[in-house]
Formats: C-alpha cells, sequence, structure tokens
C-alpha cells in the first residue's frame, strides 16, 4: 500500500463566494466487493505510542 501526501492544501480551500460541488459516485458492485474484501482481511495493530503494525490477514 502507498501512501500520498501532499504540501498543498489549495484543492480544500473554497472561496466565500463559491460552494463547493461535489459528484455523485456511484461504483460498480465489483468495485464494492474488492474494497469490502480488503477491508475484511486489514488490521492496524498499536505497537508503542504512535506507531502501529500493518496486518494483510489472507
Amino acid at each position: 500500500m502507498q501512501k500520498v501526501t501532499t504540501s498543498d492544501n489549495s484543492a480544500d480551500e473554497v472561496d466565500s463566494g463559491q460552494q463547493k460541488k461535489t459528484k455523485v459516485m456511484c461504483p460498480q458492485m465489483e468495485t464494492i466487493e474488492r474494497i469490502l474484501q480488503f477491508a475484511a482481511a486489514y488490521r492496524a495493530e498499536k505497537f508503542n505510542e504512535g506507531q502501529y503494525v500493518e496486518l494483510l490477514l489472507n
């Protein structure tokens, strides 16, 4: 799994005169099943203060 970070949060900024436009998402059933399959196998355990271990149970 890759983590994507950015220091530029300009995508979150909205002018006071503008409303944030959102799109309706309609994922395919196959996509939903893959997400649920991943979620069922993924675990994150706290190891130490501020440290976590990611596990994929397959």
